[in-house]
């Protein structure tokens, strides 16, 4: 039964043809109901994962794909998983850099940030704002240096940074800078 056969009044309900009925007209809509509110959960920002995450995205205009460079994969000595017999030996036309497909958290706060430059208006006095959006956790802190000659410099501060998110902030995919305006990063006090 439908939610709408609980408000059939005292009347009526005692007639089972009147509430099949109901019941008959008014499920289709509720159920109609139910899949618009799971579309809508499915789709979040802060909700969807994989395929549903991509899909938003894609209509924000950010790809889930970077380049990074490759590591733990050529040849080392110093290190043992990739000594003799394990490692593969480099070529000088093997490319030090491939194409690595973010993870959701990681492409979360790629999204959150060109929502967030998207959405700037360009003064300072948002930008703390906007920098606090990117990582609502808090367990990355981002702040930021006017140095008053058309550079900033921005400091981007946790516990773990993961190699992933360091690159994705060389690569720029962070950058929210007013137009003209150079950027340098340093992510726990050292520039990169």
């Amino acid at each position: 039964m439908s939610k709408y056969t609980s408000l059939i009044t005292s009347y009526h309900s005692s007639k089972p043809l009147f509430n099949q009925h109901i019941d008959l007209s008014t499920r289709p809509v509720s159920d109609i109901a139910k899949t618009t509110i799971a579309l809508v959960n499915g789709f979040d920002l802060d909700k969807a994962v994989g395929m549903q995450l991509d899909m938003v995205g894609e209509w924000i205009g950010r790809s889930r794909e970077i380049t990074a460079p490759v590591d733990n994969y050529f040849f080392s000595l110093d290190i043992p998983e990739l000594g003799f017999d394990y490692g593969t030996w480099k070529d000088r036309y093997d490319p030090v850099t491939g194409i690595v497909r973010v993870g959701d958290d990681d492409y979360r706060t790629m999204l959150r940030a060109k929502i967030g430059a998207n959405n700037w208006k360009g003064t300072s006095e948002e930008l703390p704002a906007l920098f606090n959006s990117i990582y609502p956790g808090g367990s990355i802190k981002v702040t930021y240096s006017d140095n008053q000659d058309m550079t900033m410099t921005v400091f981007v501060s946790g516990d773990v940074i993961s190699p992933v998110t360091k690159e994705i902030i060389r690569q720029g995919y962070l950058a929210i800078k007013p137009s003209g305006v150079s950027v340098t990063y340093q992510i726990n006090g050292v520039a990169i």
